[in-house]
């Protein structure tokens, strides 16, 4: 075989392999978002009335239309964060094509400041990494599609 037969061989092998894609490319919408999330809280409000380390779980059932219903449980510098053991919340969301979004939510309670929070989806959408986006907070969580 010739260097030039060679590297015809190689480029004909490697114009092959190029067609198809490393892995499978996902398109996200909010029916992305669907069913219940676990959610672990970690972090710290840095500015307001109270501040303090923030350690917390969450449950949040998404409709799949871009709607969302929570409950959670958190602790702030050690102290439950209000007076219910868990406190609800109501929201909305959004999922890009590109399998990122964004929820904005709130506590009925009034009591509470509402929340923003970008997510990732990861692990083929059953889980999300989220960093809030609320000025004053310092949080990061992770959500794990329940079964």
């Amino acid at each position: 075989m010739t260097l030039a037969t060679h590297l015809q061989a190689v480029l004909l092998v490697l114009g092959a392999v190029s067609a198809f894609p490393a892995h499978a490319q996902t398109t996200c919408n909010n029916a992305s978002l669907s069913g219940d999330y676990a959610i672990t809280i970690t972090g710290a409000i840095v500015a307001g009335p109270v501040v303090g380390p923030v350690n917390g779980v969450n449950l949040t059932h998404f409709d799949g239309a871009g709607n969302l219903t929570s409950v959670d449980h958190v602790m702030i510098n050690g102290a439950l964060a209000t007076s219910a053991d868990w406190r609800p919340g109501v929201g909305t969301y959004s999922v890009n094509s590109n399998c990122i979004g964004q929820v904005t939510f709130s506590y009925p309670d009034g009591l509470s400041p509402g929340l923003n929070y970008f997510f990732v989806f990861t692990r083929h959408n059953t889980q999300m990494d989220i960093v809030v986006n609320t000025p004053g907070f310092n949080i990061t969580a992770v959500a794990t599609q329940t079964q």
